[in-house]
C-alpha cells in the first residue's frame, strides 16, 4: 500500500496580549489616555496583534468628575461626557500601532438604552460593539445598565473572534453559538471585586475552552477607586487558556498573570492546532456537539463583521517540512 502524508494544516499563529490594568484615580481624560497608551506601547513591543483591555475600563474617569452622583447617574455621565472621546482614543491607538484593540467595556448608550459595551477596534474598519447579554444584580439593580440583543462575529485573516463580556461567559450557551459560527478566539473582559469572582469568571472561561475546543483570553482590573461605591477593590488574575489535549499544555493553561498585581500577560497561539485537534483530538467536544441533537437557538441577532487586517510588517508564514 502506497503511504500518503497527511493533509498539513498551515500555522496561524496569533500573540495575544491581556492587560490587567491598574485602577487608580486620574485628573482628567488626557492622564487616562495616557495610560491606556502606555499599556497599548508595551503590546506593541511584544509584536502582539490582539490586545484585551478589561471590562468598564473608562470608571477610572469617575475619579475626575464630582463624586455627588449616585452610581446610576454616575454610568449615564461616563456614556455622557466620554463614550465619543473613549471611541476615537482607541481609533486613533489601532490605527497607530497597528494593532487589534478589544478596548474592555464602557457605558454607551444604545437606542437610548445604556449598555455595558466592548468595542473591538480593528486597523482600516469601524469598531464593532458588542453588549453585554446577561447582567448581575449590580448591573441591573445598582448601575442600571439593560441587557444587549446581539452577538457579534469578527472575521480577521488569522480567524474569527468573539467577545463574551465577564458574567456572559458563565453561559455556556453564548460560547456555543460562537463556536458554530466559527470563533476559535474568544476574549473575556472582566471586573471582579473578590476572589469568588474571578474564580467563577476563570472556572468558566477554561470551561467554555474545553468545550468547543477554542482559546479564551481573559483580561481583568486590579487597583481601586477610593471612596465610589462598588469599585473600591477589585481581584484578577488574567489567563490564556486552551482546550485540554495533548497539542496544548497539561492544565489547559497557555499562560497567567501573577494574581491582583498590575501587568501585562503575552502568549502564543496558533488557531491551526485547534483546527488538528477538532479533526483527530483525544476527544471531539466540537464535532460531537454539532451532533448530540441538543441544539442552542438565539432569538437576538447574529451579526458577522468581515475585517481584513494584515500587520505592515507580516511576512508569509512558511508551513513546517
Amino acid at each position: 500500500m502506497r503511504f500518503t502524508a497527511p493533509t498539513p494544516f498551515l500555522s496561524r499563529p496569533v500573540r495575544v496580549c491581556g492587560i490587567q490594568y491598574g485602577l487608580r484615580p486620574v485628573a482628567d481624560f488626557s492622564a487616562f489616555a495616557e495610560q491606556v497608551e502606555n499599556y497599548v506601547d508595551v503590546g506593541d513591543d511584544y509584536d502582539s496583534d490582539v490586545i484585551v483591555f478589561p471590562e468598564l475600563l473608562a470608571v477610572q474617569l469617575l475619579s475626575c468628575i464630582t463624586r455627588d452622583f449616585a452610581p446610576a447617574e454616575a454610568m449615564r455621565r461616563l456614556a455622557e461626557q466620554f463614550t465619543d472621546g473613549f471611541e476615537d482614543l482607541f481609533l486613533r491607538l489601532s490605527t497607530k500601532y497597528d494593532r487589534i484593540l478589544v478596548a474592555g467595556t464602557h457605558p454607551r448608550f444604545v437606542d437610548g438604552k445604556l449598555q455595558n459595551v466592548a468595542s473591538v477596534f480593528v486597523p482600516g474598519h469601524r469598531p464593532v460593539h458588542q453588549p453585554k447579554l446577561h447582567l448581575t444584580p449590580t448591573e441591573r439593580n445598582v448601575w442600571h445598565f439593560e441587557p444587549g440583543h446581539e452577538i457579534h462575529i469578527i472575521d480577521t485573516d488569522f480567524g474569527r473572534m468573539g467577545v463574551s463580556i465577564c458574567y456572559d461567559v458563565q453561559f455556556p450557551e453564548v460560547a456555543r453559538i460562537q463556536a458554530e459560527q466559527g470563533v476559535q478566539l474568544l476574549v473575556v473582559p472582566y471586573l471582579t471585586d473578590d476572589r469568588r469572582g474571578y474564580s467563577r469568571v476563570t472556572t468558566c472561561a477554561r470551561a467554555r475552552a474545553v468545550e468547543n475546543q477554542i482559546y479564551v483570553v481573559t483580561a481583568g482590573m486590579v487597583g481601586s477607586l477610593p471612596l465610589i461605591t462598588d469599585l473600591t477593590a477589585q481581584y484578577a488574575q488574567s489567563g490564556v487558556y486552551t482546550p485540554s489535549d495533548f497539542p496544548f499544555p497539561m492544565d489547559g493553561i497557555a499562560t497567567e498573570a501573577a494574581p491582583n498585581s498590575e501587568m501585562v500577560l503575552v502568549g502564543d497561539i496558533d488557531l491551526a492546532v485547534l483546527d488538528q485537534t477538532r479533526a483527530k483530538g483525544s476527544v471531539l467536544n466540537h464535532q460531537d456537539a454539532a451532533q448530540d441533537g441538543l441544539h442552542v437557538t438565539f432569538d437576538g441577532r447574529i451579526c458577522m463583521h468581515r475585517l481584513p487586517w494584515l500587520k505592515q510588517t507580516d511576512e508569509p508564514t512558511v508551513p513546517p517540512d
